[in-house]
């Protein structure tokens, strides 16, 4: 008879043994990203896997909260993706699509996210973000760096109706996103090079940062004046969510368009058409 926690303990020593995913984050996907055979998103006790089996499941430590039941039809080493129209697209190695998931969106940026609360929602198209900053160079060098590289678990995410209070920020490798007490939102690499700002320093005091249900950011300070906004997406309420991603860029993704769990669950067996 297994001692107990002898099973938790198992699935956190297979945890650390599994390989992330292919993905830049551990925690997210952007289109064109690939979650390859035995490859996951991982927060916390969650991992979101794509088993040599064929099925895509989400784990919350040992317990399987939601699969793609796509296991046991003759394939092995299939690969999971995110394409331009908001689906994960499970595919065999000789090209079969075995699953789609939800039915497709319009064509543009999506992001799947393992969120906090252990669910994976796909929010897409992009709504807004900062310039990409980086140089071809740049972009190479981190590819390199990635090969062996361990990512931590960082805080890269702020969904709708959430607040980034003054001193507050988002996170990834040496990436920051700050709401900082002047007012000023600044994206900012290592310890000092600003990548972006917002242009609204010293218009106020104490302010906090919004993402609303519209996918709209917006700064207010301690009088709840707004003192700097982004556009409100044109697909109207929903839920969003921003991400500071691992090339640097901050960027407004929604609304959700799927999600594990069973409110937005639908599935395909093929995906969008490719052009």
């Amino acid at each position: 008879m297994a001692m107990p926690g002898v099973y938790p303990l198992l699935f956190l020593l297979l945890l650390s043994l599994t390989r992330p995913s292919t993905a830049h984050d551990n925690n997210i996907m952007l289109t064109g990203d690939i979650l390859c055979p035995d490859c996951q998103l991982s927060y916390l006790d969650t991992t979101f896997t794509m088993q040599r089996d064929c099925d895509l499941v989400l784990y919350e430590l040992s317990e399987a909260t939601f699969d793609s039941a796509t296991y046991a039809q003759g394939h092995v080493n299939c690969t999971a993706s995110l394409n331009q129209y908001g689906q994960l697209v499970i595919s065999s190695p000789d090209g079969t699509i075995l699953w789609a998931s939800g039915t497709p969106a319009g064509e543009g940026r999506y992001a799947a996210v393992l969120r906090p609360d252990k669910q994976v929602g796909i929010y897409g198209p992009v709504v807004w973000s900062t310039p990409d900053t980086r140089s071809a160079n740049d972009a190479l060098m981190e590819e390199e760096e990635e090969d062996d590289e361990v990512i931590p678990t960082v805080d890269n995410t702020l969904f709708s109706s959430d607040v980034l209070s003054e001193n507050e920020g988002l996170s990834t490798r040496d990436y920051s996103l700050t709401m900082l007490g002047s007012c000023s939102l600044e994206l900012v690499k290592g310890e000092s090079q600003h990548l972006w700002v917002s242009g609204s320093v010293g218009r106020g005091n104490h302010c906090f940062l919004r993402l609303n249900r519209m996918g709209q950011l917006t700064i207010k300070d301690d009088q709840y004046q707004s003192i700097w906004s982004t556009e409100p997406s044109p697909q109207g309420d929903g839920d969003y969510v921003l991400i500071l991603q691992y090339n640097g860029q901050a960027a407004v993704y929604g609304p959700l368009v799927w999600a594990t769990d069973a409110y937005y669950q639908t599935s395909s067996l093929s995906p969008a058409p490719m052009p």
